[in-house]
């Protein structure tokens, strides 16, 4: 199960479709397959995050625009036109205004989820002059982030009303959603969900996927029996507020925390004060497209440094061979090799740049004592030595105060006994809405978590990517980890070590939609298993499932993860203020009291 090689197979099949009306003229007359893409504001951000410009040009795709920007496009009547939309009912109501006034000369429809009697009755009317030529439906209604991580980019203020209920609208496209990644991995899953105190929006989201399932089961569900039925878990974010605390060590997590990525995409220019390459402004970040990144994003910060100073020694020899050119055949030779130098170059540039931003960040927010300690407090019983060294970062005025106030959440995670104390000793320090939000926090997830527990080349950069490996590596002789800043384990670890084992999900934390866990076991070790988080995956979760997938103990598993969004810290701590603030809503009493 790699969502990669899903997006390959649906982007070669929009591109490579033959045409219905053009070809036959166009090789009699040797022109070459010149396409069209029109795509919508969602398929715009499926397509760029899992192919390139490169690769559309490959495929004689010369031209691609958004449907809806219809008033400034040419009539091109010599042109096949590929759309490639989500059906919504907005985006078929563009459609139909262009196949009212038809732009090119042949239209083949790819949908991106399963498309309505009625919006295909909408469109065949539309089409008069019958240049619509194909119409099919293809499974990727969903961002894919990682080969085994997905998103759906919808943040819970969108997604929940008054008394914590489901938002009609969202609903449907989080269930439609789960449904396209289903198909496109052409699985059937018998669906599961965690028992929490907001079991009914857990509960709604996996009967509506069941019975969405059961809908389509002869017409699109028709796959062939596996040994094993897969599994589509899917849990809420109360299950473990404690992973998405913790400061991440890792690099794709890293870069995510302190400087953003957003659909692949870092925007280096709001956070690195003295950027001098302005092509390094707004960088794309790929395990797809960008080979270093993908060797190097579950590296923890020590590991990577020894990684980029091996790459950039690696850049330095190449440069080196590239000045000693004397003769006609050195100079051909430089030419032909010199877009891959460019580009090795640029991405040199591009993560020298990036792992500079991320030591100033961790030196500037003293983030390698507030780590050691958020691990420590995680996973240690003993609290007084941790306790008292807390106190003593409440009053470090050098320390910002959104880590104080994350700091005093993992605490009273782990000792809610030590509430009162925490507040008392951060009355003054935090705003009151910060002291109050502690409270509501602290109650709320205790009161739903179920089956959790709770660019440039100097030496400089040398010394400073040595001294990295070394102060991370700095270890710990306990059971937890290897390293102070790694000790805690994400819940979702215990879930799959559990299911590796061959163990039935436990029926007091987990239910199956229709009937209990256990009476589904069949002592066969499930092969293919879906994880969706409402309310958030973080990538430190997503290290875990592709250290699962890797290992080769569990070479019989596959295992894919996704969440409504791709938390941080700070994302995950502002739609928790949201969620429980006492203007909202969808806040229940209960939560405030």
């Amino acid at each position: 199960m790699d969502l990669f090689q899903v997006a390959d197979y649906y982007v070669n099949k929009i591109v490579n479709t033959d045409s219905k009306k053009i070809s036959d003229h166009a090789i009699s007359n040797n022109q070459p397959h010149i396409k069209v893409l029109l795509l919508d504001e969602d398929t715009v951000e499926t397509i760029s995050m899992c192919t390139t410009q490169s690769t559309l040009l490959e495929n004689q795709i010369y031209l691609v625009d958004k449907l809806e920007n219809q008033t400034n496009r040419d009539f091109m009547r010599q042109l096949r036109c590929l759309c490639y939309v989500k059906p919504t009912e907005g985006t078929v109501d563009y459609l139909c205004e262009e196949l009212h006034n038809p732009k090119y000369g042949e239209y083949q429809l790819f949908f991106n989820n399963t498309v309505s009697k009625q919006q295909l009755e909408r469109l065949a009317s539309s089409d008069d002059l019958e240049v619509v030529t194909l119409v099919q439906e293809l499974f990727q209604d969903y961002l894919i982030v990682n080969a085994d991580l997905f998103s759906l980019d919808i943040s819970s203020e969108k997604m929940f009303t008054e008394n914590n209920v489901w938002n009609f609208n969202i609903l449907q496209d989080v269930t439609n959603s789960l449904i396209s990644l289903l198909l496109s991995l052409k699985i059937k899953p018998i669906v599961y969900y965690q028992n929490t105190s907001n079991n009914n929006r857990i509960l709604k989201l996996a009967q509506n996927v069941s019975s969405e399932i059961n809908k389509y089961d002869k017409k699109l569900f028709d796959f062939p029996t596996q040994d094993s039925a897969p599994i589509l878990l899917i849990l809420d974010r109360s299950i473990d507020p404690l992973t998405p605390l913790l400061q991440p060590w890792t690099y794709q997590s890293m870069i995510h925390e302190y400087i953003g990525i957003r659909r692949n995409v870092v925007n280096l220019a709001d956070k690195v004060a003295d950027l001098s390459d302005k092509e390094l402004s707004k960088v794309v970040l790929s395990s797809k497209q960008d080979l270093f990144f993908k060797e190097s994003m579950y590296l923890n910060f020590g590991d990577l440094g020894d990684k980029v100073k091996n790459y950039l020694t690696d850049y330095k020899e190449k440069t080196k061979s590239n000045k000693n050119i004397q003769t006609i055949n050195d100079i051909k030779e430089f030419i032909a090799k010199f877009p891959e130098f460019k580009k090795l170059s640029s991405n040199v540039a591009k993560h020298m740049t990036i792992v500079g931003e991320l030591d100033t960040q961790l030196k500037k927010n003293q983030i390698w004592s507030i780590s050691e300690l958020e691990q420590n407090v995680s996973v240690h019983s003993d609290e007084n030595e941790d306790y008292q060294t807390i106190l003593g970062l409440f009053k470090d005025p050098q320390i910002a105060n959104f880590y104080k106030l994350k700091l005093a959440l993992i605490y009273c995670l782990r000792f809610e006994d030590k509430i009162q104390d925490v507040t008392n000793s951060l009355s003054g320090i935090l705003p009151p809405d910060d002291i109050n939000f502690i409270y509501r926090f602290i109650k709320y997830f205790k009161k739903n978590n179920s089956g959790g527990t709770l660019g440039g080349e100097s030496n400089k950069n040398d010394d400073l990517l040595s001294g990295l490996a070394k102060k991370f590596n700095h270890t710990l002789h306990t059971k937890q980890a290897d390293n102070v800043y790694m000790q805690h384990d994400p819940e979702l670890l215990n879930i799959l070590v559990e299911l590796s084992q061959n163990k039935p999900l436990d029926p007091s934390k987990f239910s199956k939609v229709g009937g209990n866990p256990s009476s589904s076991s069949t002592n066969i070790l499930p092969q293919d298993i879906v994880i969706f988080i409402v309310g958030g995956v973080t990538l430190e979760e997503a290290r875990i499932i592709h250290e699962f997938n890797n290992s080769a103990k569990n070479a019989n598993m596959r295992v894919i993860l996704g969440g409504t969004i791709i938390h941080n810290t700070k994302s995950f701590i502002k739609e928790c203020k949201h969620m429980l603030s006492p203007n909202n809503p969808s806040t229940q009493l209960t939560d405030l009291l």
